[in-house]
Order: structure tokens, then sequence, then C-alpha cells
């Protein structure tokens, strides 16, 4: 199996969050863009496995109203078709963590996913990430992918947790 470089993931994922966020009109607020790896299980004689699933994570800093988080999705759809995705998803699992999948071929399979988290408080407003999976990419530690394109990196507090800061959007937010 010949496995992609960081370069190529890199391209790959940039391609599809830039497609995906061009597709939203009034455009979001982002807070930036963080990388994911999860390397592959060690092989049955414990040889290293260098094979690695890369998620490039774009965090939307603008609340998503309930209502709205449908007409975000209905526009992120034509984008990922025109990436080569046929079938694009709506997964409502619950009122809580809606999501819409799909699966490019930018360049080659690419997996994409809008992802909603609702809020604590209430169900009536989502948090949203943007995520783009590439697979079978030779192993190199996160730092080979900063700064994550097409946005610098989520800022993190002390703690490591994720600073987003809120936006409220006279549109996407009501």
């Amino acid at each position: 199996m010949v496995l992609l470089s960081p370069g190529e993931a890199k391209g790959r994922i940039d391609a599809a969050l830039r497609a995906t966020m061009g597709a939203v009109s009034p455009p979001l607020s982002y807070a930036g863009a963080d990388v994911d790896l999860y390397r592959r299980s060690d092989h049955w004689d414990h040889e290293s496995s260098l094979e690695t699933n890369v998620t490039g994570i774009v965090r939307v800093r603008t609340v998503v109203s309930r209502a709205k988080l449908p007409l975000l999705m209905e526009q992120v759809t034509p984008a990922w078709r025109a990436l080569g995705s046929p079938n694009v998803v709506r997964a409502d699992n619950s009122a809580k963590y809606p999501r819409l999948l799909g699966a490019g071929t930018v360049g080659g399979e690419t997996s994409l996913a809008v992802n909603a988290v609702g809020s604590e408080d209430s169900s009536s407003s989502y948090t949203v990430t943007f995520e783009a999976e590439v697979f079978g990419v030779l192993y190199q530690p996160a730092r080979a992918y900063a700064p994550m394109s097409p946005l610098g990196r989520t800022p993190h507090d002390a703690a490591g947790y994720v600073v987003v800061d809120p936006v409220d959007d006279p549109y996407w937010s009501h």
C-alpha cells in the first residue's frame, strides 16, 4: 500500500475545508483550525504502523440557531457534491448532536463532516465544526501539519481547552 505524504493530505484537507467554508453565505466567523492524528495500531508482528488518518477541524465562532442549521447544511451539500461526494447524508441522531456527512474525492477519498453540538442550557443553538479526514497517510508528528490551513491554529487556554469566543450573528444566530 502506498501511503500519502503529509503534504498531499494537507492539500486535500485544505481544498475540502475551503470549499465547505466558501459555500456558506453569509460567511461565518471562525476561531481557527486544528489537526487530529489517529495512528493505526501496530501490526500483528508488533512492527510499528506508519499509517495515519489525518483530520482537519475548522471551529466556527458563529453561534448557529436551531432554525438555521438545516440551511447551513443545505448550503454545504452542493459544495461537497462538487468535490465528488454523491451521497451527503444528514445524521440527526438527536436534537443535541445533528451531523452532515459526506465522502469527497478531491484528489482521493476524503471524509467530510459538519458537526453541531447543542448548547448546555438549551438545544436552540449550536456550536459547529467542519471536518475533513484523509486516510492512509504516512505518519508524521502533528507539527508537520502546522500551520493547519486554511486558518491559523485554534487558540487554546493554559489547560488545553479550545477558546472559541462565540459570535452572535444577526442572520445565523437567530
